[in-house]
């Protein structure tokens, strides 16, 4: 007998089918409207199709997430041979009622988008609260009626459809007999559960599933954001605004944060744009030979794993070399405890606001960082890493934040990934070289960043290589892996002919539990290297005292570069400017530190001062007015950052 799959199999596709079929007329609409978006983009319909592909994509987790329950039912009432025309009546109602529901939130969307450049978010909520106001918007705004008119249309024909489906499924269950499950029956119902888990999930990385930055995957904005799904995007956006972390940040009044942060910035208010009140022009040396540079963001090097910071087991002779030729930053802090946190503010040069997932978001955020200011003087901006870009949503948002090229695992051969970090960091170094090689070549400079995985775990070191540790423990050995590979990208890069005109800046993207406990906080996590090397062009090692963060790599880089730019962030050159602090996180935790004191706030209320370097106890904060000033500088520094991200003043200047 001819095997065919069970019925309510093909019925629950018979659903998917139609509502994949109205969610594409609703992005082609979509498309439709933004034609001028679309005739900007080169070789347009190959990017669209592309588009239309990653809509499929996101369109099938919002169906998966429709249809999970519905399948899972008829398939148990199936498997026992109880599947009636009523069955599949009720079952069909709900799954169209839903479906519906969707369609209202597409149909919204499209003057939504049209409106903000922006899927469908939370942000649609905020007419709620003033229902009729909304309601005499849309009725006076005669160019929305066409919306409403389409929504009606869709779910007028989505009913037919539906209607259609029925009355066939409704002969089959009437004259196919039911014989229950058989051994076939029940292979199939599980392949079945399993395509729906994988269609819900969106990917087949175990790393990460579907984010909003997979649909990021060309330069144009446009083309990015019509594979999103509308409903997606929502509900992304509601259950993170849900999250505790995603909460608004209270320290002060915004404006006295603008003022404050002003004056720690050394803004002259005097020539400030007042709609972009941290945007300052930098003018740099144009005589300077045109330079390019790697930024090596090293995974969890604390700076308590250097000699040079008093560690005994030599685990990093290549970087403690390095910062011995080079510029040494010796009080220097990540933003945050999270590999996101290192990424984001070394990049982009903004705090991270305590436990809020700076890249997580639905909407991404336009920023400038190191990779605008250098595209902008005519350098290829790259991405390396070594595993899935997807996670954290790294490579959606590093793409539509001035990234020309991100290259990630799916880049790799599979016999090169060792775990779910993918390849080691020897490999992530050997792929790159060649690329720079190509791009220099090209007569371009370039401007890479490699965020490095192999001091994590599950702890790897390759065993097909000439290095060997020498650390009785895994994670002592894999520092020393980590600094035995960027000993061998060093000298791979020497034989290059860029490598004179390279400047190589070595910064982790957190540190790890490490040091001193200042009242359960490990200074180690947050304490890492910071080393500017560049043989050809720094002649002697440069010691800096003064504190700061992965915030200021982005300016002080590109002074180093001699870079003319507008630096509309919230770091500056650590080579021409002194902080008198720097602030940083532990997700519930916001420190400040300068030279000689650490001073901790916990979001209970309370807060401590101590001595760096010194476990002997906080000191006594009544009428502390360093600790006051150092509470002010933290408070005023996150609040002016949650402004000008809120309020879309972290980009280009306009």
């Amino acid at each position: 007998m001819k095997f065919r799959l069970p019925i309510s199999i093909r019925f629950i596709l018979s659903l998917y089918g139609a509502g994949m079929l109205y969610y594409t007329v609703f992005r082609s609409v979509l498309v439709l409207t933004n034609l001028k978006a679309v005739n900007e983009i080169p070789g347009k319909w190959g990017i669209m199709a592309q588009s239309m592909f990653m809509g499929l994509r996101f369109d099938t987790t919002i169906s998966g997430y429709i249809l999970a329950l519905p399948a899972l039912v008829l398939l148990t009432i199936n498997a026992f041979k109880a599947l009636g025309r009523n069955t599949i009546k009720y079952t069909q109602i709900a799954v169209s009622i839903i479906y519906i529901i969707t369609f209202f939130g597409c149909a919204t969307d499209i003057p939504f988008f049209n409106t903000y450049n922006s899927r469908l978010n939370i942000t649609i909520l905020d007419w709620v609260s003033s229902p009729m106001f909304m309601i005499k918007l849309i009725a006076q705004e005669r160019s929305y009626w066409i919306y409403f008119f389409l929504f009606l249309a869709v779910t007028i024909l989505f009913v037919i459809t539906q209607r259609f489906i029925y009355r066939s499924f409704k002969q089959k269950v009437q004259t196919e007999p039911q014989t229950g499950f058989k051994l076939r029956e029940i292979v199939a119902a599980i392949l079945f559960a399993g395509l729906l888990f994988l269609g819900i999930r969106g990917r087949i990385d175990e790393k990460s599933p579907i984010v909003p930055g997979t649909a990021y995957f060309s330069k144009y904005d446009f083309a990015n954001q019509t594979g999103l799904n509308p409903i997606f995007t929502f509900m992304l956006s509601y259950f993170d605004n849900m999250k505790p972390e995603f909460k608004k940040l209270n320290f002060m009044p915004d404006a006295d944060a603008i003022r404050l942060s002003q004056y720690y910035l050394g803004i002259d208010t005097s020539t400030t744009n007042t709609e972009y009140p941290i945007a300052r022009v930098i003018k740099n040396d144009s005589t300077k030979p045109s330079l390019n540079v790697v930024v090596v963001i090293m995974e969890s090097m604390s700076a308590n794993f250097m000699a040079r910071f008093g560690n005994k087991d030599g685990l990093t002779p290549n970087l403690d070399s390095m910062a011995k030729h080079g510029i040494i930053f010796d009080n220097f802090y990540s933003a945050g405890i999270h590999t996101f946190n290192g990424i984001y503010s070394t990049i982009y040069s903004f705090p991270a606001l305590m436990a809020k997932h700076s890249m997580e978001g639905v909407n991404i955020p336009e920023f400038t960082g190191l990779p605008y200011a250098a595209k902008k003087n005519g350098y290829r901006t790259l991405y390396f890493t070594t595993h899935d870009d997807q996670f954290d949503n790294v490579g959606g948002f590093v793409t539509k934040n001035n990234m020309d090229t991100v290259i990630s695992k799916q880049d790799y051969p599979s016999s090169a990934i060792l775990s779910t970090l993918g390849v080691p960091d020897h490999f992530l170094f050997n792929y790159a070289i060649p690329v720079l090689n190509d791009i220099s070549s090209s007569g371009k400079n370039f401007c890479a960043f490699m965020m490095t995985a192999s001091n994590h775990t599950p702890y790897t070191v390759p065993d097909n290589i000439a290095f060997k540790p020498t650390h009785p423990e895994i994670r002592g050995g894999c520092v020393e892996y980590a600094d035995w590979s960027i000993g061998q990208f060093i000298k791979k890069a020497s034989a290059q002919k860029w490598f004179n005109n390279t400047v190589f800046v070595f910064v982790a993207d957190h540190g790890a539990l490490e040091g001193i406990n200042y009242g359960g906080l490990y200074l180690g996590y947050n304490h890492i290297p910071l080393i500017i090397y560049a043989p050809a062009i720094i002649k002697s090692q440069v010691e800096i005292k003064s504190p700061g963060g992965q915030i200021d790599v982005y300016p002080t880089i590109a002074g180093l570069l001699g870079l003319s730019y507008t630096n509309n962030t919230m770091g500056v050159d650590l080579l021409h400017h002194n902080r008198p602090y720097i602030c940083f996180s532990q997700d519930d935790r916001l420190c400040t530190a300068d030279t000689q004191h650490l001073y901790i706030w916990q979001n209970n209320g309370n807060e401590a001062l101590y001595l760096l370097g010194n476990n002997a106890g906080p000191i006594a904060l009544s009428g502390n007015k360093r600790a006051d000033s150092m509470k002010q500088f933290s408070f005023c520094t996150l609040q002016a950052t949650q402004w000008l991200i809120d309020n879309h003043k972290c980009g280009q200047v306009k």
